[in-house]
């Protein structure tokens, strides 16, 4: 069975009806590719050639394809393309939609080997679920709530590899929140913030006085970008002074540090979500690992 039909295969065993659009933007697609002469021997650099022409298009339509559900994703998961360890795919999708209440979470899943991939899904299956809980017990017929959760491939290299899920709720306010999961591709482990750094070194003291450098400055150059800090402005008792030791993270694509954070977290809502790309050398130097 070639690419084609297996593609094709793969929506039809779907347990729900695939948007017309979308069938025919697969037809007009595959309609496109090059025949293959199913020749061996002196054609075989031109079989390579039809298989990298669908694998390209297979591409092209990802952000279609992986919301088909759980057969085509196995389908896209056996495609022998070459490059990253890791592949990942809308494995669910939950949408609905009454009165002003609103929801859409795309769940997915990495494959690939090692443990890691495993634990991740795992755990973003359990917080999808808790999210449909939330909305399931605050959607009310005379109220508004929204809620919008999406994935994104941030890192994906031999050494290193990062998802992000991002949610966006709106109720009375709206709120912002990032989450990212890491795995060190040569182990297949996941990896969260501790395991970046060598034994002994206290980074958590070195990241919690750079942010701290950071927010003040901030604040300096912008009088409107305000930050909960000691002997400065504080929520009642509270005020930012060190990261948790498995803080969220993740490396920029010049493989530096960025720590963000949630709206409201260390700042009011006025501040948003901000973002913190690290700059301290010493950090740098007691870094394990690198993307």
């Amino acid at each position: 069975m070639n690419l084609d039909d297996e593609l094709r295969r793969a929506a039809r065993e779907e347990p729900f009806s695939v948007p017309r659009s979308f069938s025919n933007r697969v037809e007009d697609t595959l309609a496109q590719l090059p025949a293959s002469s199913g020749r061996r021997g002196g054609h075989r650099r031109h079989g390579w050639r039809t298989f990298a022409t669908a694998a390209a298009a297979v591409l092209a339509l990802g952000i279609y394809l992986p919301n088909t559900g759980a057969a085509m994703a196995a389908t896209l998961g056996e495609l022998p393309l070459l490059g990253p360890l890791f592949q990942v795919v809308t494995f669910r999708t939950y949408e609905q939609e009454s009165g002003k209440n609103h929801v859409s979470i795309s769940t997915p899943q990495i494959q690939g080997d090692g443990q890691g991939a495993e634990e991740i899904n795992q755990q973003i299956e359990t917080y999808t679920r808790q999210l449909v809980e939330e909305y399931e017990n605050n959607a009310q017929a005379d109220g508004y709530f929204n809620l919008d959760v999406t994935w994104n491939v941030v890192t994906n290299t031999e050494n290193w590899f990062t998802l992000e899920i991002q949610s966006d709720r709106i109720m009375a306010s709206g709120n912002h929140e990032e989450q990212h999961y890491h795995i060190y591709p040569p182990t297949g482990q996941q990896m969260t913030l501790s395991d970046l750094f060598a034994e002994g070194f206290d980074y958590v003291a070195a990241i919690s006085e750079e942010l701290k450098g950071q927010m003040a400055q901030r604040m300096a150059n912008d009088s409107r970008e305000v930050y909960w800090l000691e002997n400065g402005e504080t929520l009642g008792d509270y005020y930012f002074d060190r990261i948790q030791p498995e803080q969220d993270f993740y490396f920029d694509g010049e493989g530096r540090i960025v720590i963000p954070f949630d709206k409201y977290k260390v700042g009011p809502g006025s501040t948003g979500s901000p973002e913190f790309t690290l700059k301290n050398q010493e950090l740098y130097d007691n870094l394990l690992y690198r993307p």
